[in-house]
């Protein structure tokens, strides 16, 4: 069997016992692995309503056929668990080192379940395991962690996945570091880690991956290459990074500022990827042998000091913490991304949650009884390095902070839930649906709540020169973006089907997509040569669908259905100062009628969510009828 190991180890905490699974090469094209694989484990091993902070919640890691393939975008590693942020299925991905060490050590993922008695690191290498104690690391950052770890097992090149502060302390939006600069982020997957007194995985390994034709994986791996040198677009955003949405969004009023109450931040361009690019910026980071090389590696040599093992800030960070909270220090910008990073704290939630609170203290809904005396206004970038502290430690007010913004609302009442922008309890990322309708539908629809990366956005079918991908996926007229209409509808379903691909084969969206670097024929290719199956397009759209079933699967069996794929109340007001977008927002009854068109796509029904029978079948997947039955 070409590409994977053929080994899934399961880790019980509780009774420190392992158990190893042989998977056949059937099961392995079937749910293949990444987000695909962490959700089929969630439905087959857990029971339904359990705490997502208890030890019957499963927590999976997972990577790929491809992984560990020499070709740039093969390194990422997905995170699947029950979300203690949204109480859904969630999963994270994670570039970096650590996947493909993981296939060296001898494993396609980890299933744990269970609480250990003390803190606890698993230890993976060359087909080995164990369970070790964590005691000397526990309350320690991230950095620290990594450092006493190696020395431990006297290798400085273990790969260590690994929680901080945030996740000990179970820190709603607690998320997984890896080489100090990588996360699974957003849905809290740390603080899952941390009910499990489980501080990180270490992996080491020396066992090649056996892959079918390594003269077509060398291809793909220079056409990378060779793009990256002569095309423009990868060669910009090597130089760049994400922050340049910055450049992109300004001009059409699509910046996240104040709290999502405008498009427009006036000092945007002190922020920006050009401002980073001349004042602190030391190099690109990368993850394992990728050319793309588009993270940012930024370093401060006087107070406030900021450390350039922990990265920089990419644009979803440098957005919610700059324009969403309206401060233009690139300085405090990176501080605060810095002490997030060492905490092991995801930067999109604490910065919308942060908003949230500036803009009702302005308004007078909270006040400094309710902050602990803390004074928390917009633009104040010593007090939100303050409150990150707080935060990713549970001190003072910082304990309600690490509850995130639909706690808060809950417990301040009607006005306030009028200014909490987020969908199932999560904050929303970086980019406006007011601007990029097709969005709303994302933000509200998505199993796992608002996710920017789980399908394209607008600007794809809004220029004259409709993409050759689009036109074969039935597009054939440019679009407005900010407009909701059935168009929008058609986009997300399908492009929502082409990411279930590049997340179940836990790809970085950045090398492969429908406009990135490579294309999806390139991916066929990739994947085929990978593993030998002669797969095709039409198949590998089934996968993605079978991982978005599987997670819909999942929430129907939790309780949730079509009520909770709402958007909050700020979406549907105007926008004001905010240039091009003043005045946008989502027309409620456009919404509503988009919504139930992409449930048809999606083949449920719009009152109970349902999966038809028929889908399920084509999909494979009629063991999931008699799962939501039995429960």
């Amino acid at each position: 069997m070409y590409g994977c190991t053929g080994k899934i180890l399961h880790v019980d905490l509780t009774s420190s016992k392992f158990r190893v699974e042989e998977p056949n090469e059937r099961f392995y094209r079937k749910y293949i692995g990444g987000s695909c694989l962490g959700g089929y484990y969630l439905l087959k091993e857990m029971k339904a309503n359990v705490d997502s902070l208890s030890e019957n919640n499963v927590l999976v890691f997972s990577i790929s056929p491809t992984t560990g393939a020499a070709v740039s975008g093969a390194s990422r590693h997905c995170v699947t668990s029950k979300s203690p942020l949204t109480n859904t299925i969630a999963s994270s991905e994670a570039g970096g080192y650590w996947a493909p060490e993981l296939k060296f050590a001898g494993f396609d993922a980890i299933i744990i379940k269970g609480i250990a008695k003390k803190p606890t690191y698993l230890w993976i290498h060359d087909d080995e395991y164990e369970l070790r104690d964590a005691t000397f690391i526990w309350g320690t950052e991230t950095g620290e962690a990594q450092d006493k770890i190696r020395r431990e097992l006297g290798d400085d090149k273990v790969r260590v996945a690994l929680i901080g502060q945030a996740g000990e302390n179970l820190v709603k939006y607690a998320c997984i570091s890896n080489e100090l600069s990588h996360f699974n982020g957003r849905n809290g997957m740390g603080a899952v880690m941390g009910s499990k007194n489980l501080k990180g995985i270490a992996v080491r390994g020396n066992k090649k991956p056996q892959f079918f034709n390594h003269e077509g994986i060398t291809a793909i791996a220079q056409k990378v290459v060779k793009a990256v040198k002569e095309n423009p677009g990868p060669a910009a955003f090597k130089e760049l990074g994400t922050n340049q949405n910055f450049e992109w969004l300004a001009p059409i009023g699509g910046v996240p500022t104040k709290n999502w109450s405008s498009g427009i931040f006036h000092n945007v361009e002190k922020i920006n990827s050009k401002a980073l690019k001349k004042s602190i910026l030391k190099r690109n980071g990368t993850c394992w042998g990728c050319a793309q090389s588009c993270k940012r590696v930024v370093e401060v040599l006087e107070a406030p000091y900021v450390d350039p093992k922990y990265g920089g800030p990419e644009y979803e960070s440098a957005a919610m913490f700059g324009s969403n909270l309206e401060i233009d220090n690139l300085i405090g910008i990176s501080k605060i991304n810095e002490l997030c990073s060492k905490y092991a704290m995801d930067t999109i939630s604490f910065g919308g949650t942060i908003g949230f609170v500036m803009e009702c203290y302005e308004k007078g809904i909270i006040s400094l009884n309710d902050t602990g005396g803390i004074p928390i206004n917009f633009g104040d970038a010593d007090v939100v390095i303050k409150l990150a502290e707080m935060t990713a430690k549970r001190e003072g007010f910082g304990d309600l902070l690490a509850e995130g913004t639909a706690r808060l609302a809950d417990i301040w009442g009607v006005e306030a839930k009028k200014l909490a922008v987020h969908v199932k309890g999560k904050e929303f990322p970086a980019h406006m649906p007011q601007v990029k309708a097709s969005l709303s539908l994302a933000y509200a629809c998505l199993s796992g709540g608002p996710d920017h990366i789980s399908s394209e956005h607008d600007a794809i079918i809004s220029n004259e020169d409709l993409p050759y991908r689009m036109k074969s996926l039935g597009f054939e007229n440019t679009e407005d973006m900010s407009e909701l209409n059935d168009q929008k509808s058609k986009l997300f379903w399908f492009t929502q089907c082409s990411y279930g691909i590049v997340d179940s084969f836990s790809i970085c969206q950045f090398i492969f997509g429908l406009v990135t670097v490579l294309d999806l024929d390139d991916l066929v290719d990739f994947i085929n040569a990978a593993t030998g199956w002669r797969t095709n397009l039409y198949e590998l759209m089934l996968i993605g669908e079978r991982k978005i079933q599987l997670f819909h699967a999942f929430n129907l069996r939790e309780g949730f259905d079509p009520s909770h794929d709402i958007l909050p109340e700020k979406l549907y007001q105007p926008l004001e100062n905010s240039g091009p977008s003043t005045g946008f927002a989502i027309n409620k009854e456009d919404f509503e009628k988009a919504k139930k068109l992409y449930y048809e796509y999606a083949g449920r029904d719009p009152i109970t969510g349902a999966i038809s029978e028929s889908r399920l079948k084509k999909l494979g997947l009629e063991w999931i009828s008699k799962e939501l039955k039995h429960e």
